[in-house]
């Protein structure tokens, strides 16, 4: 049984008066895949936010290990995703100044793992980049780019990876590119991930399970289906 990473407990998280996500109960195994549908300003942001210990919920709990999280002081929290999580953002995001070795192996320095042990060199050769590690970000194409984020994720050798809307600033070809690499590199690393997004091709790219954000809830099925 595959082991519980990170659960959400009644959490509900509103800004102001405006509430983004409502009383939701949802745990995270290792090695589960979703994707999460929904358009922009749904709370896709905000629930992959409340997962990854970098926002508190108005109301509810993040559970790790069975104690609230936002109890610990942040220097623990912080320790923890630093540890168990990976994240890939639409633009990559990687640091301009850095080469794409330099970007990859930033979260191990971070970390304080050993050089000995950096595998930034690695990843970016799993992910076809070995030729391109002293290029700048700004010398690769968005696929590149994307793929030295997708990298840079598995720095460390995440439980989770944590993904909001990693396509979205790809053509069709890069995004089936990207999407094939991905879950080969789930198949052998045996990370569980989460994808959010509002283009629901990606379900056709990414073997896993689909969840839908509306109303400030998740469903298991799509807004005109929980109509009928």
């Amino acid at each position: 049984m595959s082991a519980r990473v990170v659960s959400l407990q009644g959490v509900s998280k509103d800004y102001g008066e405006t509430p983004v996500l409502t009383d939701i109960t949802w745990s995270i195994s290792s090695g589960a895949r979703y994707v999460v549908l929904g358009s922009s300003g749904s709370g896709k942001t905000t629930l992959l936010s409340m997962l990854g210990l970098l926002l508190r919920p108005s109301a509810g709990k993040v559970v790790v290990h069975g104690e609230d999280v936002w109890q610990w002081p942040e220097k623990q929290r912080a320790a923890w995703r630093t540890a168990h999580l990976g994240y890939v953002w639409q633009d990559a995001g990687l640091l301009p100044e850095l080469t794409l070795l330099e970007n990859v192996n930033l979260p191990l320095h971070i970390r304080g793992v050993p050089r000995s042990q950096w595998n930034g060199r690695d990843l970016l050769e799993r992910v076809g980049l070995g030729k391109r590690l002293s290029a700048y970000p700004h010398e690769v194409s968005g696929g590149e780019g994307q793929r030295a984020g997708l990298a840079r994720a598995l720095a460390g050798s995440p439980k989770l990876v944590l993904a909001d809307e990693p396509t979205g600033s790809l053509q069709r070809k890069q995004s089936e590119a990207v999407c094939e690499l991905f879950l080969e590199l789930q198949a052998e690393l045996q990370f569980g991930f989460v994808v959010a997004t509002h283009n629901e091709a990606l379900l056709r790219y990414l073997d896993a399970e689909p969840l839908w954000i509306f109303d400030g809830r998740l469903h298991n099925k799509p807004p005109r289906e929980e109509m009928l």
